[in-house]
C-alpha cells in the first residue's frame, strides 16, 4: 500500500476518534441527563405483590398449658450390635405432639435474676458442670432469666432437674420451650 494513503487513513481515524470524543461535549446538555428523566412515563398501576405466609408459617401454635399437661409414651428399645460390639440403648420418650403435629419442646427454668451477671455467672457454672445451658432476657427486659435444655425428653429433663437441685442447691421448673 503506498505510504501517503496509509498516512491519509491514519489521519482520518484520528479526526474520527477526536469528533467522537469532542463534539459530545459542545452540546448545551453534555453532562446533564436530568432531561432524559421527563420522557419517561410515571407507573401509576403498580400491581400487588403481597403473597400469603408459607404453610409452615402459617401453623397456629398449640398453646404451652394445653401440651404441657400431656404424658409421653415411653418406647423401650432392644440393645443393638454393630461390629460385634453390643451397644446399650436407654429407653427414650416418643415426644408429645401439638394439635399441629409439632413436637413438644421443654426446657429447665433455672433462675430469674435482674442483674444480668449474675445469671451470667450461673449459665458458666452450669456449663462447666456438663449441662446445656443458656440465658434469655424476659420480654420487658427487666429479667434474665437462666435455662437447661432444650429437648423433647420430658423424663431426661425431669432428671438433670433433680441433678441440679442436688449439685447446686436450686429447684428448677419445667417449662414448655415458647419462641422469645
Amino acid at each position: 500500500m503506498d505510504e501517503g494513503l496509509k498516512r491519509k487513513l491514519v489521519g482520518a481515524g484520528v479526526l474520527v476518534a477526536v469528533a467522537i470524543v469532542v463534539l459530545p461535549q459542545l452540546s448545551t446538555t453534555a453532562g446533564d441527563a436530568s432531561y432524559l428523566a421527563k420522557s419517561v412515563p410515571i407507573e401509576s398501576n403498580i400491581p400487588d405483590m403481597s403473597m400469603p405466609l408459607p404453610k409452615s408459617l402459617a401453623i397456629p401454635m398449640s398453646q404451652p398449658s394445653e401440651v404441657a399437661m400431656n404424658t409421653p409414651e415411653a418406647v423401650t428399645q432392644t440393645d443393638i450390635k454393630v461390629d460385634q460390639q453390643t451397644l446399650k440403648l436407654k429407653a427414650f420418650q416418643k415426644p408429645v405432639l401439638e394439635n399441629t403435629g409439632q413436637s413438644v419442646v421443654w426446657h429447665i427454668q433455672v433462675g430469674s435474676f435482674s442483674k444480668a451477671s449474675n445469671a451470667f455467672e450461673l449459665r458458666d457454672n452450669l456449663r462447666k458442670a456438663g449441662y446445656a445451658a443458656f440465658e434469655a432476657v424476659s420480654k420487658d427486659g427487666a429479667y434474665t432469666r437462666v435455662f437447661v435444655g432444650p429437648s423433647t425428653q420430658k423424663q431426661q429433663l425431669e432428671e438433670q432437674m433433680l441433678a441440679i437441685k442436688q449439685a447446686f442447691k436450686i429447684q428448677g421448673q419445667l417449662v414448655v420451650f415458647e419462641d422469645q
